[in-house]
């Protein structure tokens, strides 16, 4: 039997030297979100006390950039406080984005099951945070993308 050199479908990772890229989460192909929009086509992540950045989408791009923290949360509608303007307003879950933490942040889960629930980002891995759970103390490994900042205004 004669067998081809050439693979129309290669089942694992490129050799070095070949001509096929390995795609990386953070490429910009597809309509995938990128890896701090954990919204993608979900308006549910805002909970009130997370830093946030405003977008290009909110007022014509006039704050773009501009941070500040949710102080309230009802139905699609999030109160955010902009730190510069020093006064409040109203947005959508797509006209901000959540902060992206750093390690010793305070954090809460914005998506999944644990949703809500608060720690301490102890350590960044790739695109994996090791997060120390408030209550029950446990170390957790979750995808930096279900984190935000928890602002330090937050009771």
């Amino acid at each position: 039997a004669v067998v081809s050199t050439q693979s129309t479908g290669s089942l694992g990772p490129p050799s070095p030297g070949s001509d096929h890229p390995v795609p990386s989460p953070y490429s910009s192909t597809g309509s995938a979100p990128s890896p701090m929009t954990p919204q993608g086509a979900n308006e549910n992540w805002p909970l009130p006390g997370i830093e946030v950045v405003m977008l290009e989408s909110f007022e014509d791009g006039q704050y773009i950039g501009q941070p500040g923290y949710i102080r309230q949360v009802a139905g699609q509608l999030s109160t955010v406080w902009l730190y510069e303007e020093e006064r409040e307003f109203e947005c959508t879950a797509f006209q901000m984005k959540p902060v992206v933490p750093s390690k010793q942040d305070k954090v809460v889960i914005i998506t999944g099951n644990r949703r809500g629930n608060y720690g301490q980002l102890i350590n960044i891995d790739n695109d994996d945070g090791i997060v120390k759970a408030d209550k029950s103390l446990e170390l957790r490994i979750l995808k930096l993308e279900s984190l935000a900042k928890l602002s330090t205004h937050h009771v």
